[in-house]
């Protein structure tokens, strides 16, 4: 009979001898237990009401002495009725735990309040797609194209054109503006942030500082309209591999170029010969002017992701599909900044 429990500190070896075997070109020395359990938050972590959880929670599938899966979900930024899955793991022939484990978190947390479940899969990982879309009834929504460039020393840097100012905490209103503006109407209501999610405040650094994230965040500011019409930041864990997230307004979205090459400044003040790698999400009315500026500038496309959202309202079909293994990795909101390297098939 398969049991589903909280992942416990004891259970990382099997975690990481299944890791090994279903996809060996993961370096399982980098897949250490703060990957999954923050310990000992984590146990006191375990009773906090929803409302008050912002670490990662995992769990196991298991069958006598045999662990089947793992699953890994988080709240999707400060909105708590928001969650996001972003770890399966699965062993050969464990397609009906995974089920099992995606039925249990989504009833688990659905019950407690959450709403609305996100999670973003590798176009290329048909087997995982399968069991959230087909077995589950997650809904496609929208994609997201990771873009990169290999070595920075390369690129022809320019001087900055434009001044952007960092971040301050009384911004998180005009950011939250600027955020829902460059979202397209139709997917707001499954993708859109609050206020809170922009207000990087003494718990949002500590949040980072325990993942071990470096974080800066960057503002372009229009004094004229008392507005703020970019919103860059710049995350590294590694301080080689770079993740640089930028919002446009539509009424400056001809300002991607220098906004660009400002990260890329900033970042090469930190290491020449870093990689960058960017996100351009098509649910962001100025990602198609973001690919353009991109594809001019020699990025090249890393990988294509698929987002999937399932309300926890409405009702889910049964299916049944073929057994297979899978592994399902990707942390999509610092994917430069997981534990493990871009898995080499994206």
């Amino acid at each position: 009979m398969t049991r589903i429990i909280p992942l416990r500190y004891s259970d990382m070896e099997k975690v990481r001898k299944m890791i090994e075997y279903v996809s060996p070109d993961i370096s399982v020395d980098k897949v250490n237990g703060e990957t999954f359990v923050h310990f000992p938050f984590n146990v006191l972590h375990r009773f906090l009401p929803v409302r008050l959880k912002f670490l990662q929670e995992s769990y196991v599938a298991i069958e006598g002495e045999e662990l089947l899966g793992l699953i890994s979900l988080a709240p999707d930024g400060n909105q708590k009725t928001r969650w996001k899955i972003n770890r399966l793991i699965l062993n050969p022939n464990a397609y009906d735990a995974g089920k099992q484990l995606i039925d249990y978190v989504v009833n688990k947390y659905g019950g407690a309040g959450v709403e609305n479940f996100l999670t973003t899969i590798d176009e290329n990982y048909i087997e995982a797609l399968a069991l959230f879309k087909t077995a589950c009834s997650f809904r496609s929504c929208s994609k997201i194209n990771i873009w990169e460039y290999e070595n920075l020393k390369n690129y022809a840097i320019s001087e900055n054109r434009i001044s952007l100012r960092i971040v301050e905490l009384s911004d998180a209103k005009k950011i939250y503006e600027l955020d829902c503006e460059a979202l397209y109407p139709k997917f707001k209501t499954s993708l859109v942030k609050t206020e809170n999610d922009f207000k990087f405040d003494f718990g949002n650094k500590f949040i980072n500082k325990l993942k071990d994230y470096k974080i800066q965040r960057f503002v372009l500011d229009n004094t004229a309209k008392n507005s703020i019409e970019s919103f860059l930041s710049i995350m590294t864990k590694d301080n080689v591999n770079f993740w640089v997230d930028i919002t446009l307004s539509l009424a400056y979205q001809e300002y991607y170029e220098d906004v660009l090459n400002f990260a890329i400044n900033h970042v090469c003040s930190i290491n020449q010969n870093g990689k960058l790698y960017i996100g351009v999400r098509d649910f962001q009315q100025t990602g198609k002017k973001m690919t353009e500026v991109l594809s001019q500038h020699d990025f090249r496309q890393y990988g294509s992701f698929e987002v999937l959202v399932k309300d926890y309202w409405k009702p889910a079909e049964y299916a049944t599909e073929k057994k297979v293994p899978i592994m399902i990795f990707p942390d999509m909101t610092s994917p430069a900044c997981n534990v493990v390297s871009f898995i080499k098939e994206f």
